[in-house]
Parts: C-alpha cells; sequence; structure tokens
C-alpha cells in the first residue's frame, strides 16, 4: 500500500508546539485548571481507547495532550498528582470479567517522533550510566493489545490485558482460543513460573474479512480495535473464529532462571514456542537505530499487519536494572512513533455541537475519502481557535489523517489549491440549538451557550450521566436517550428513575428483555460510588478525579452543598477556579431541587473511606524523590491505609513532605512554606510504628 502523505508534509502534525507554549496561563490557578482539564481529557481518551475500544483522539493529539502535561508538571512539580495518567497507564478494567493484579506492573513507552528526541533519549541514559556501552534491540510496535500470559510448571494459567498497568482483566478463557499461544512451553529450560508479555493482533487480511461478514452492527474502525473486540466476548468460541495471532515479546518476571539480556529473551521466547517478530534486529549505536527506523517508515506498508513505529530497548537488563523508571515510562526503552497517514479531501462546511456545559463545539463536514480501508466524512476541529490558527476555510482542500482512529484531525489547509472563493469561518454569535447570544470567557479558547435550559446543553448531559465513568447505565446509549427525550419521558437525568417498563416498551426497537435490562441498570446506578454522581451531574471542570477528591473529603452531599467557598477552595488539587464552580453550581435551585429529586429516587450520596479513622486521619501527606524501600505508589497506598490524605502539591496546609533522592523543586517550595520535611527513614518508621501496634 502507498503512503498517501505528499513528501515535506510528514512533519506537519509535530510542528505546531502544544497548546501550553503557545498559551501560557496566566497565574496557578489557571494553571492548575488547565492541568485538571488535560488530565480530564486524557482520562477519558484513554478510556475510550482501552476500554471502550472506541478512540476519540488522533494518535498525535493524545501524545499532544500527554507531552504538554508531562511539560507542565516537569516545570511545575508541586502539581504533580499521583492519579496523574503521567503516572500510570491506561485505564481501568471493566468489571465484567475478573481482575488479575500484576505482579510487575504493566509499563508504557515514552514517545520520539524524529532524531533528535531519540538522541536526548539517549542522552539521559548516559547521564545516568555515563561509563556504559549500549547495544539495542530494535522490534516493530505492533498496533495491538498488550497482553500479559503467566505459565507455572510450563502450563498457561493466566491470560490478563494491561489494565490500568496494575490490574488487568482476566480474559484467560479466551486466550486459549489463539493458536499462537502456547499452552504449554516447549523445551527443557523450563521456570517454576514466568510472566511472557506481548500483543495479540489481527492482520489486515482477516480484519478486512471480518468487517465483510458483518451485517447490519458497527464496522471495526481498525486491526487494534477489532483484535481487542474479538478478545473481549463472554462466548471464548467468538474469539477463536477470529483469527487472532500473538508476537511475544519481553518476560515479565521469572522465577527459577536468570536472563541476562533482550536480546536472550526474545531467542528463549522463542525455545518456548512463542511467535517473536521475525523484523527483530540488534544494533550496536544508534545509527543502526537510526537506519532500522527509517527503513520500516517505508516498507511498513507491505507488513501483513498495522505497525506504528519502533519499540528500541537497551539490551542489557542489568543496565535496564540501574536506568529504572520515570513516572509511566521506563528510561531503557522508548518507542520511535511514524507519522500518521495524512489525505486530502475538500472540506465541506463547518458545523456546530453544543456540549453539556455549554460549550460550543465545531466539527469539520468532509467530501468522503476512504483512508486506508475506512470511509471518512467528518473530523473534529475543537474550538474556533483552532480553526483560525490553523486557517481552515469553508471550501478548502485540507490534510486530513488517521492512524487508526474514529475521529480524524485536520491537520492544516492546502493553501497552493485555493481558488479564492473559499470562506473564512465565524462562530454563531447565537446558540444554534436555543438561539440564545453566546458568550466568550476571556482567556479561553472555547465559546459557551449560557442558557441552563438550551436543548443542546440538556441532551448532552443526560448522555454524559448514563455513561460509564459517570452513573454506568450500560444499557442506554445516545440513541435510546435521543427516542426517552423526544418521547418526552426524560427532561432531567432524575427522570431516569421515574422509568417503567411500559414506558421503555413504547420506544421503536425496545423488546421486553432489553426494557427489563434498562430497569435493572439504571435501579444498580443507584448505589454507584458518589464520586461517580458528583462526575455524572457535569459539574464544569469537575473531572473523575476532582469528584473523587471532593467525595473523599466532604464525605457525603451535604457537606459538600453547605460547604462555603473558601472550604472548597481549600481543598489541595481543587483551587479557587474549580472551587467557585462547584460552588455556585450547589447555590443554584434549580441544581438543589435535583439533588433532592435523585435522593427521592434512593441514589447513593454517600462515600465509603477506606481508613478516615485510622491514626493519621486528618493529616497530608506528599512524596517527592525517589524511594529505595519501596514505589512511591505502595508508600501512598500504605498512607491512605492508615487514614492520611495524599496531597496533589506543596501548600501551607500540607502537614508532610516524603523527600526520597533527587527531590525536585517540592522540597524548596515546602521549606518556604514552613511545611514539616522527612526522610524516607522517617515515613518508614511511622508506617511499622502503627504496623506493630495494629499487631499488638
Amino acid at each position: 500500500m502507498q503512503n498517501e502523505t505528499p513528501e515535506g508534509q510528514k512533519q506537519a502534525a509535530g510542528t505546531q508546539g502544544t497548546l501550553w507554549e503557545q498559551q501560557p496561563p496566566k497565574d496557578e490557578n489557571q494553571l492548575a485548571a488547565h492541568v485538571e482539564k488535560l488530565r480530564h481529557q486524557i482520562e477519558e481518551a484513554n478510556y475510550q481507547y482501552y476500554i471502550e475500544d472506541n478512540p476519540t483522539l488522533t494518535d498525535a493529539e493524545y501524545d499532544q495532550l500527554m507531552r504538554e502535561l508531562q511539560q507542565i508538571e516537569q516545570e511545575h512539580p508541586e502539581l504533580v498528582s499521583p492519579e496523574s495518567p503521567t503516572q500510570r497507564v491506561g485505564s481501568t478494567p471493566t468489571q465484567e470479567v475478573p481482575q488479575h493484579r500484576h505482579p510487575v506492573p504493566m509499563l508504557s513507552l515514552a514517545n520520539a517522533r524524529n532524531e533528535k528526541e531519540l538522541r536526548e533519549w539517549y542522552k539521559r541514559a548516559k547521564n545516568i550510566l555515563p561509563d556504559a556501552t549500549f547495544s539495542y534491540v530494535c522490534e516493530l510496535k505492533i498496533d495491538g493489545l498488550a497482553m500479559a500470559l503467566t505459565y507455572e510448571k510450563g502450563k498457561l494459567t493466566i491470560g490478563a490485558s494491561r489494565g490500568d498497568g496494575m490490574v488487568g482483566e482476566d480474559w484467560t478463557p479466551n486466550v486459549r482460543t489463539i493458536r499462537t499461544i502456547p499452552q504449554r512451553l516447549r523445551g527443557d529450560r523450563i521456570p517454576d513460573r514466568v510472566e511472557v508479555r506481548g500483543e495479540i493482533y489481527m492482520s489486515i487480511d482477516s480484519f478486512e474479512k471480518l468487517n465483510a461478514e458483518i451485517t447490519g452492527g458497527k464496522l471495526f474502525a481498525n486491526p487494534r480495535n477489532a483484535a481487542a473486540g474479538s478478545l473481549r466476548q463472554k462466548d471464548p468460541r467468538i474469539t477463536a473464529s477470529r483469527n487472532l495471532n500473538f508476537f511475544g515479546y519481553q518476560i515479565g518476571y521469572i522465577d527459577g532462571m536468570q536472563v541476562h539480556s533482550q536480546w536472550e529473551t526474545l531467542q528463549l521466547l522463542k525455545e518456548w514456542g512463542f511467535p517473536v517478530n521475525p523484523n527483530i534486529q540488534l544494533a550496536h549505536s544508534l545509527d543502526e537505530v537510526l537506519e532500522y527506523c527509517n527503513k520500516w517508515e517505508n516498507e511498513r506498508f507491505n507488513l501483513p499487519y498495522e505497525i506504528d513505529g519502533v519499540v528500541i530497548k537497551i539490551n542489557d537488563l542489568a543496565q535496564q536494572e540501574e536506568l529504572g523508571v520515570v513516572a509511566r515510562d521506563p528510561r531503557w526503552a522508548i518507542a520511535f512513533k511514524y507519522p500518521p497517514t495524512q489525505v486530502a479531501t475538500r472540506l465541506l462546511d463547518i458545523r456546530v455541537n453544543v456540549g453539556r456545559t455549554g460549550s460550543l463545539n465545531p466539527w469539520a463536514m468532509l467530501e468522503p475519502i476512504n483512508i486506508r480501508g475506512v470511509t471518512v466524512s467528518r473530523a473534529a476541529l475543537h474550538n474556533e481557535e483552532d480553526i483560525q490558527r490553523k486557517d481552515l476555510r469553508i471550501g478548502d482542500w485540507v490534510l486530513v489523517q488517521r492512524a487508526g482512529e474514529v475521529i480524524p484531525q485536520v491537520v492544516k489547509p492546502v493553501i497552493e489549491r485555493r481558488t479564492g472563493q473559499e470562506e473564512v469561518y465565524h462562530l454563531p454569535e447565537n446558540c444554534p440549538r436555543c438561539g440564545t447570544k453566546i458568550v466568550r470567557i476571556p482567556d479561553q479558547a472555547m465559546a459557551y451557550c449560557p442558557n441552563p435550559h438550551c436543548p443542546g446543553r440538556n441532551f448532552e448531559s443526560i448522555t454524559h450521566f448514563v455513561s460509564k465513568p459517570a452513573m454506568d447505565i450500560d444499557t442506554i446509549g445516545e440513541k435510546t436517550c435521543e427516542q426517552l427525550v423526544d418521547a418526552g419521558l426524560i427532561q432531567t437525568v432524575s427522570d431516569f428513575y421515574n422509568l417503567t417498563k411500559d414506558q421503555l416498551l413504547q420506544l421503536e426497537g425496545v423488546k421486553e428483555k432489553s426494557a427489563n435490562n434498562m430497569i435493572g441498570a439504571i435501579e444498580a446506578s443507584k448505589s454507584r460510588p458518589f464520586s461517580r454522581l458528583l462526575f455524572a451531574l457535569g459539574i464544569r471542570y469537575v473531572g473523575e478525579k476532582t469528584a473523587q477528591i471532593l467525595a473523599n473529603t466532604f464525605g457525603d452531599i451535604d457537606q459538600l452543598m453547605n460547604a462555603s467557598e473558601e472550604q472548597i477552595n481549600a481543598i489541595p488539587g481543587i483551587g479557587p477556579k474549580i472551587g467557585h464552580s462547584v460552588y455556585t453550581w450547589f447555590q443554584q435551585p434549580a441544581n438543589r431541587d435535583l439533588i433532592q429529586r435523585l435522593r427521592a429516587a434512593g441514589v447513593n450520596m454517600k462515600e465509603e473511606r477506606h481508613g478516615q479513622d485510622g491514626p493519621l486521619a486528618g493529616q497530608t501527606f506528599l512524596l517527592t524523590g525517589r524511594l529505595s524501600s519501596m514505589s512511591r505508589p505502595k508508600a501512598e497506598e500504605a498512607i491512605k491505609q492508615l487514614g492520611g490524605t495524599i496531597a496533589t502539591g506543596v501548600s501551607k496546609s500540607l502537614n508532610h513532605l516524603i523527600v526520597g533522592e533527587d527531590a525536585g523543586s517540592k522540597l524548596a517550595k515546602a521549606q518556604k512554606a514552613g511545611v514539616p520535611v522527612h526522610d524516607e527513614q522517617w515515613l518508614l518508621d511511622l508506617l511499622a510504628q502503627y504496623q506493630q501496634k495494629a499487631e499488638a
């Protein structure tokens, strides 16, 4: 397959810089709110990509958000939170299947998109090990689903997905149907216990055949989604029919044997009967690595499966151990990402959707174009500022890129093809759904409809309320919400709890079984954690993590509703902008009435807070630097089990800063604020003290 990207345009997506670089927030409060927004966008993208198999951002968009967040956290370490996407991988697992805790976390990889970034990765490794000589293993980055396979005494016992990197989903019965995964290890050198990691994928031919066989259902967006969807089947026989494959690439942990290098690992995997990608290469210099990356950038389209880059790993496992991990990424490996495929088409029109908070969200209506087997007719445009920055005009020929995304991205206009008939676009002055005059908030890119009763806002609020990360009424999707609204059965989210089976049966396409399932899902949603309800309410700036902080702090809806704006602002990780939004929302009579109706329906409004009565209750802790005796997440969990709270940054209300090796600016900020500073041994003694009391 030919690469349709015109020469000289391959790197276009990476030349604009991040929004942070273009328009940095003017003060700390704006910065904190911006960070919270980035985290929410990334977490939502993670959820859609890893759990729903429904990617909503392009690779380039996701990477830009992540890089922007990483840059801000590096420059402002006081804003780093244990819950930040930079500290974790992926998203949380679903609850329909058994969970599996990975004994060794499944890490993600940092990205390099050009030679400069690859050489910077090399320099960082050399700074840590200045006297070391590195060799590298180069592996194609297969676009599939990461899987951890546990073998005990040579027999396959567990097949688990990545999940959030710490806890995944146990899909063992389905994994067993994949013929390229051995049920039993071959050879004489069999360890007592080993975890083999690799990628489950679907070939391009199998993907196209599968989509051709689908009648009346939703097509898979790309081979990666087809592989994930085929594995996540309740009936393993369906998985068996989908012709999935596997490439092994790593050992997570091993008992009873020693392995000394990544190259040795790959040879051992072959010996045990695992398929290993035949295009791996051992390189002895960074120049050899770059030659490999450049070679496969063009040859990737001749492969029978999709790749989106190359994974480079330092070969020596002892060196890997010394280099360690930073945040979510190992220092000893990096992914060299290729630019996504781009094609040119006409921008026919720009239209606007109204979001649940009133945001006006423009999108591009495109002349339909086929990009690697998928017909694309619309693309995200984010906001008016983005349109103006790119100088997009109605009637333009535009470059559109897609590397497996459901919603492609308009990269840039093809200015050379303009005729002079193109139209400069401006957002309408009035809301396209209710006609209310829109408002623009200084220093914000988005424009808003201020009408709280706007049908567009109301509909988006309703679909948000039932979504999986909110109240998870999983049998009611956007189409059903639309039917319920059109029928006059749902005007506000509390109306879900008044629905009857007979009312649902009146909807087109709803049968008795599905009506029963909907009623059951609505009933089950009443017991969701209080934090999920707070997120579901759609309060501006309140994402999943902020909702969790509020729920943990106040404990129930009444404490939060009666809190002053100052009390909300004082919570670490909240700040004035979020605090004002939350306080204002709860002061609105209509919103308080909504809470009372939800309460009357039996919706849970109290958070279960483990350890709140422990010996460290009421004390806030923050950790910085590298701990030698345990990982930071493990230390934070130990503190929380004793009732302590983990802060998101340094403030005067912080009780304890725990300092490990290579502490950053948090230390200086804490000293300036008069926060007590302790070393790692102090924390160990504290934890041991209360553990001894508990045992006594």
